[in-house]
């Protein structure tokens, strides 16, 4: 029997209970979504991605070895996606969604220990209450709307998975903290660490968050200690020369930061990024302004949200907002009855430290990147809720815990039923574009994606139309020249289509697919000596490019009176693409030369300079 007069059974059921509630509701909430299909990066890094395409390659130990820094394990995932489903989207978003319940089931025992081992049970909570706030903390984190882009976005899998190690981590320290007695948690703790290691580097693989997970089990570790422990005495002692090295050291980084941009990370890139002073007086508003904000109000999500950049250490968009972490870090320390307050809040800084300090990213905010931070909001909200009706109302003890428990249930009822809406916006490229134009109109990035959306829904003009205001916005962008360059070659528009691609190419030398387009332009100009320039380019950038070796082979074979060179870029071409549109008339002409020589000036392919 335990100390609140049940079995181990009976808690069992309970907790099974609790369990099967909490996966049934991800079912409900998620199910929309499974038949989504690729968003955003997802094409690019799934449908496009050449590495997928022999996934067999990348599900071996010296594939994670060598990708550890360059998360290894987080493309071996969609490697395994890739053997069982191909590029079919279910899998792929059936795998995210189990893993979310699978970390929501992990939060809620979690979140049960953190209780019992910080609030002290009974002095603070009953255990029945404490089993309301484990369940409903779980809950809020599986349904909340701020959650779906880590969920429904798949590249965003690198949240989830590396969440899932992270928690294993800390629910391994949970249990050692748990032993009773000096020796025997050090000996437990001797035994665990190679688990805590290989969870940590397993992790770390998926996504660099990992890097946080020392300081929130050392933080995990002061706030279970009692007030007369060794460490907390150390610390009172010392307070002011502890705080003022700490102040110390913090300014001296900030202004090197601020002053080097190449300092740890190195330099950012320009022309993608606001670089790194910008982005870091710009995080503190982020932090306060846009996610807390969404945490509180979760309306009006956007992939693609229009921050405003803050570029001067004296602005209030930075110094406010810095002020208001500080407050309320302090507010959560002097917070009376227990140290779990500050604990909720010092994980959800922590965790977002890496993604909104010294790491220069390309958006200043994203959704996902609150994933697992959140979750000390989740918890402080849930037992805010408790204390405050506990304080307020002169109930019996099962009468205030059924109000708390009818009241979170109306909320995370709405919560996620505005997720279900929310899963449906980001059921096509076309949708969740749209709504993130009207959300952010003066940002070029939806009206680029909006282009690619519609061009490869069939519809040319609208593609054309949204190319052309992004252009507007933002002449120097590389994918609009691209891409408004290809519609323009695809319609006969050669001489437009030529202007925009040698833009592209000043934009980025370096994509082999301009010189590509250029070269076969300048073919179609009977401009041959030009086109074999481009044509080279594309394949010196990339070997195995079978567009490029392909037309090579049409030049060397039909214009330059080079026939040997010529079939010898047709077969490069053919073993790298064996399924291309003419791969047929490819192999005939191969099969012909190589049997009658005579005949090599035949055309079998047509020509296409004409």
């Amino acid at each position: 029997m335990t100390m609140t007069g049940k079995s181990d059974l009976a808690i069992f059921r309970i907790q099974a209970k609790c369990c099967l509630l909490i996966v049934i509701l991800g079912i409900i909430i998620y199910g929309n979504h499974l038949k989504n299909s690729f968003q955003f990066d997802s094409v690019a890094y799934i449908v496009n991605s050449q590495n997928l395409k022999s996934p067999a390659e990348m599900l071996t130990f010296e594939y994670w070895e060598s990708g550890l820094f360059s998360r290894g394990l987080m493309q071996m995932s969609l490697a395994v996606n890739a053997s069982l489903g191909g590029t079919r989207p279910f899998g792929y978003h059936l795998f995210n969604l189990v893993f979310h319940i699978f970390n929501a089931l992990f939060l809620f025992f979690i979140t049960d220990k953190i209780c019992r081992q910080i609030l002290r049970v009974p002095q603070d909570l009953s255990v029945d209450n404490i089993r309301v706030i484990s369940l409903f903390t779980a809950v809020l984190f599986l349904c909340h709307p701020l959650q779906t882009e880590s969920v429904i976005y798949i590249m965003s899998r690198s949240e989830i998975l590396s969440a899932t190690f992270y928690l294993g981590g800390f629910y391994l320290f949970q249990s050692c903290v748990e032993s009773r007695g000096t020796a025997s948690k050090a000996i437990q703790f001797l035994w665990v660490l190679p688990l805590l290691v290989a969870l940590f580097l397993l992790g770390f693989s998926v996504k660099q968050t990992l890097i946080t997970l020392p300081a929130v089990l050392l933080l995990y570790s002061l706030c279970q200690c009692g007030a007369e422990s060794r460490p907390i005495r150390f610390l009172k002692r010392w307070r002011w020369v502890l705080g003022g090295i700490l102040f110390l050291a913090g300014v001296l980084l900030l202004r090197k930061l601020l002053m080097d941009e190449t300092f740890l990370i190195g330099p950012s890139n320009p022309d993608e990024m606001v670089g790194r002073k910008n982005y870091m007086l710009s995080q503190p508003s982020v932090l306060i302004f846009y996610y807390l904000k969404l945490l509180l109000f979760p309306f009006n999500l956007n992939i693609d949200p229009d921050i405003p950049v803050v570029t001067h250490l004296l602005s209030w968009r930075f110094l406010g907002p810095l002020a208001g972490v500080g407050v309320l870090i302090y507010l959560a320390a002097k917070a009376a009855g227990s140290r779990i307050y500050l604990f909720s809040v010092c994980w959800f800084f922590i965790l977002l430290s890496p993604s909104s300090s010294i790491v220069t990213l390309h958006d200043l905010a994203a959704e996902h990147r609150t994933y697992l931070a959140a979750y000390g909001f989740y918890l402080l909200f849930v037992l805010g809720s408790f204390q405050l009706i506990h304080m307020g109302l002169r109930f019996q003890e099962g009468a205030k815990r059924a109000t708390v428990f009818f009241l979170l249930i109306i909320l995370t009822s709405s919560l996620g039923m505005t997720t279900v809406k929310r899963n449906l916006v980001w059921r096509s490229e076309l949708t969740l574009w749209e709504d993130t134009r009207k959300k952010s109109p003066r940002l070029v990035r939806p009206l680029i994606n909006l282009g690619r959306a519609y061009g490869e829904a069939g519809e040319t003009g609208k593609a054309i139309y949204y190319y052309e205001q992004s252009l507007e916005k933002a002449p120097a962008v590389f994918a609009p020249n691209y891409n408004l360059g290809d519609l323009y070659l695809a319609q006969g528009r050669v001489e437009e289509a030529l202007k925009l691609f040698q833009r592209a190419k000043r934009l980025d030398p370096g994509v082999p697919e301009v010189h590509g387009k250029l070269g076969e332009i300048y073919l179609g100009k009977k401009q041959f000596e030009r086109a074999e320039r481009y044509f080279k380019k594309a394949v010196e950038l990339n070997p195995k490019y079978p567009p490029a070796l392909r037309n090579l082979g049409i030049l060397n074979y039909f214009h330059l009176n080079r026939p040997q060179q010529g079939i010898a870029y047709f077969s490069r071409s053919l073993t790298l693409d064996p399924d291309q549109p003419e791969a047929e008339d490819i192999r005939q002409l191969i099969s012909r030369a190589s049997r009658q020589s005579q005949d090599k000036g035949k055309s079998v392919l047509p020509d296409p300079a004409g």
